[in-house]
């Protein structure tokens, strides 16, 4: 009997709010909101992204441009997928013809796209996400993980990623809303 008691209060516990299961509800910490896993997953649409050198001074993205379009994908089952492209492409290649005006593998091609796929793990503590990169545009970056810091506010995704440039360092700061 004192059993069925504890399992009863047990299973009480858990099903009502305020009860003494812990709940996955994110802190907050200098006014963002740091969120788990679960948070992540979803769709998001780049709303801009702003580079800068460690000093704060900003600089000019050759690739990518002032202001690239994008999609940002992480799933429940812990994939994820991102594809950038810069907003003023120079038309290099048309589908719609037969002919292009470039070779097939010029570099105009994908000059102003960056895009790749895989896996991706969560350090709540450090609130950062990383990228497995298990397929990527550029074939070097295949097998490498990208560390980002990150923090939700709202339907509001803040990226930050650090390069490690040969010439220079700089923090690229992305932001996402939320698609519904």
């Amino acid at each position: 009997m004192h059993r069925i008691g504890l399992a009863l209060l047990f299973a009480l516990t858990t099903a009502v709010p305020g009860g003494t299961q812990q709940k996955n509800t994110p802190s907050t910490s200098q006014g963002g909101v740091y969120p788990s896993r679960a948070q992540l997953v979803g769709t998001w649409k780049l709303i801009s992204r702003a580079v800068k050198l460690e000093d704060g001074a900003a600089v000019e993205d050759h690739g990518l441009g002032s202001a690239p379009k994008g999609y940002l994908m992480y799933d429940s089952s812990g994939h994820m997928a991102v594809q950038l492209m810069r907003a003023d492409r120079p038309l290099a290649f048309d589908c719609g013809t037969s002919s292009s005006a470039a070779s097939d593998n010029s570099p105009q091609i994908l000059s102003g796209y960056e895009a790749y796929f895989g896996t991706y793990t969560v350090d709540e503590t450090n609130h950062t996400v990383t990228h497995h990169l298990e397929g990527a545009l550029t074939a070097a970056d295949v097998g490498r993980n990208l560390v980002r810091q990150f923090q939700i506010s709202g339907d509001q995704l803040t990226i930050v990623a650090r390069t490690n440039l040969p010439k220079e360092k700089q923090i690229r700061t992305l932001t996402w809303e939320r698609v519904r």
